[in-house]
């Protein structure tokens, strides 16, 4: 019997599969670990039209929360699990410093979420959870 290793005595074959083995599931490995890393980016802020919602994406968690700007000023929040939250925010900010504007009828998704921008406000999902955010109405489920 051939042998790989004259001290180790062991058969030339186990190497052989071994290094094969490898050969295949180390770039498997690194592929999927690059794809799903791909899928995410490192914070995403968008606002609608209106300039009146800004909404942030945060890939840890996931997290996807946005501000409703005015005389009431209201957070929606939307993590990886569970129904979306709506906070007061006693805040004086602004709206909206991002440039990435979310135009009507337009799709925006990342990650778990969905949101869409319509004329009447904004409604954003993951999967059977969400809000909508509209001028005089606005819901968390």
């Amino acid at each position: 019997m051939a042998y790989s290793n004259e001290r180790s005595k062991k058969p030339l074959g186990t190497n052989e599969r071994l290094r094969k083995t490898a050969a295949f599931v180390l770039p498997l490995a690194l592929l999927i670990a690059t794809s799903a890393r791909a899928q995410f980016v490192e914070e995403e802020v968008f606002v609608i039209p209106s300039m009146m919602i800004e909404c942030t994406f945060r890939p840890a968690g996931p997290e996807l929360s946005c501000d409703r700007f005015g005389p009431r000023h209201l957070r929606f929040v939307l993590g990886p699990s569970g129904v979306a939250q709506m906070f007061n925010v006693a805040a004086d900010d602004e709206c909206c410093g991002a440039d990435n504007v979310l135009d009507f009828g337009m799709t925006w998704s990342q990650g778990p979420f969905t949101c869409h921008s319509a004329r009447s406000g904004l409604i954003c999902s993951r999967e059977e959870h969400g809000f909508s955010i509209g001028k005089k109405v606005v819901m968390v489920y």
